[in-house]
């Protein structure tokens, strides 16, 4: 099956260094890039065999880099290997939903396949954290909101002064209607991300403060 790629400078994005985005259909991984990018990609690409490239430049206080962002669908038949830049690839982001482990599953049986030994940055992003019913989070982000209402200040959330935080029964857990508690999926996902040398990191794409209470829980 070929390969569809969109890019307003393709030409010029092959040059640069390549950090791919790689996962299954639907996990969050154009959010993650929106959020990143502080840009719309929400409609960026929706047919499962296209892939989707951006530029970014990095700026901090100790440099700057040109780098071209690319965003896969895991599907049956994908390979790194066929991408016009595959050689210029220097990270791989693996994204799943927590809340759906065959998406974890998909990401497993992949790399089984394919040697990701090439990458020097490996990361591993389990999305959806908020989908997952009594873990931690959950009460860090509801304390926090009640924080932000005993001060008066909710217009700066997208929440009702009633709602503190997002349902954790909302969604599914990672193992369906199994609720593994959420510390053996972490420990799970986190064990196999070490046996690959990749770094593993929860968030919630969908939700900056909820992804700030993970991040400070962390």
């Amino acid at each position: 099956m070929s390969e569809e790629t969109k890019s307003s400078d393709f030409t010029s994005l092959e040059t640069r260094p390549g950090i791919l985005f790689i996962g299954s259909s639907n996990v969050g991984k154009r959010t993650l890039l929106s959020r990143l990018l502080s840009i719309d990609l929400e409609d960026a690409f929706d047919s499962s065999n296209q892939v989707f490239s951006h530029g970014w430049s990095i700026n901090t206080k100790y440099y700057t880099a040109d780098v071209s962002l690319w965003i896969a669908h895991l599907h049956e038949g994908f390979s790194i290997g066929s991408l016009p830049i595959y050689n210029k690839l220097a990270a791989l982001v693996m994204v799943f939903d927590l809340s759906d482990l065959s998406s974890f599953v998909a990401l497993k049986d992949w790399v089984d396949g394919n040697d990701i030994s090439k990458f020097e940055i490996l990361l591993c992003i389990g999305n959806k954290v908020d989908r997952i019913p009594g873990h931690p989070v959950h009460a860090e982000y509801r304390r926090q909101l009640r924080k932000i209402g005993e001060s008066g200040s909710f217009d700066d959330l997208n929440v009702e002064p009633d709602e503190f935080g997002i349902s954790e029964i909302e969604g599914s857990s990672l193992l369906g209607d199994e609720e593994e508690p959420s510390r053996e999926i972490k420990r799970s996902c986190i064990e196999w991300c070490t046996d690959h040398g990749i770094e593993f990191i929860e968030a919630c794409a969908s939700n900056v403060d909820f992804d700030k209470c993970e991040y400070h829980l962390s």
